[in-house]
């Protein structure tokens, strides 16, 4: 690929020329508004995933038994935030013409947009699954209107808000709270609830963006905007599971901070998610 990456690799990444699952840092976090560090999440979940398990007792796979590459981090400079975007949807659209799923990790929430955008280019009838602790639904913040608190906003004004779908959302404003009050995006965190949504969109496109602070800050505390009252990594795990054989054509795994976690769980907590991410992007509906 032309773009700039660096390594190390992800536990179990294999060639990319082989590969049919592409894993890559997209490590920025420059509209961070309370603590930022998800910058340096690349290296720590990667030095964490070599502490991990191949194999998923959860969906009893192994990543061994599949195709996947690491591509490492995307050279993403601080300050700039129109090439970050750009050099975001350029890297995704290179590893979409390759046929390669897309799963994209670490930094803060807005690079998900141009994640989101490129699969929605693709597939004009995508749904957009979010599990997340804020809303994210924003009109601007600070004057600016698009940052981490505005993200899912922006999406939705492309895809339509009635393609949304929010999971775990436990803190937001007055106005985030009337506009998914309005269009009913906002739903518990339950694997029945999961599983009535997936039912509905049938053999819709899905784009899955995950921010790690649903979970409760008691299990995951390196993130930037910890929210008390969040949910159990298990919880996580069940509600990903009923990805299983759904129609996914993208995901990331988002908001890793981890110089606020010297214990080091916070980054192995989100490389076994990414785990669980890649195979359920093995098992997808094609």
């Amino acid at each position: 690929m032309p773009h700039e990456f660096v390594l190390p690799l992800f536990l179990g990444s294999s060639d990319p020329e082989d590969a049919e699952i592409a894993l890559f840092g997209v490590c920025w976090d420059g509209t961070s508004s309370f603590k930022a560090g998800s910058r340096f999440a690349g290296f720590a979940v990667r030095e964490a995933s070599f502490g991990m398990e191949e194999f998923s007792f959860y969906q009893q796979r192994s990543l061994q038994d599949v195709r996947f590459c690491d591509y490492g981090d995307l050279f993403l400079p601080p300050g700039q935030k129109e090439r970050v975007m750009a050099d975001i949807e350029s890297a995704v659209r290179e590893i979409r013409s390759r046929k390669q799923f897309p799963i994209a990790f670490g930094g803060e929430h807005l690079v998900a947009l141009p994640l989101i955008m490129a699969a929605y280019e693709e597939h004009p009838d995508l749904a957009l699954i979010h599990f997340d602790a804020h809303a994210d639904l924003r009109s601007e913040m600070w004057g600016d209107s698009l940052s981490h608190a505005t993200i899912i906003g922006r999406a939705a004004d492309r895809i339509g808000y009635e393609h949304l779908f929010q999971f775990g959302i436990r803190s937001g404003s007055v106005e985030e709270w009337a506009l998914a009050q309005e269009h009913r995006t906002i739903r518990p965190f339950a694997v029945d609830t999961i599983r009535e949504v997936l039912t509905k969109l049938g053999d819709r496109p899905i784009y899955l963006t995950l921010d790690m602070d649903v979970l409760d800050p008691s299990l995951y505390p390196g993130t930037g905007t910890p929210e008390p009252g969040g949910i159990t990594w298990d919880l996580l795990i069940a509600g990903l599971k009923e990805f299983q054989g759904r129609r996914l054509v993208g995901m990331d795994c988002l908001e890793l901070a981890p110089h606020y976690d010297p214990t080091g769980v916070s980054a192995i907590t989100m490389a076994k998610t990414l785990r669980e991410m890649i195979l359920l992007a093995a098992q997808r509906k094609r």
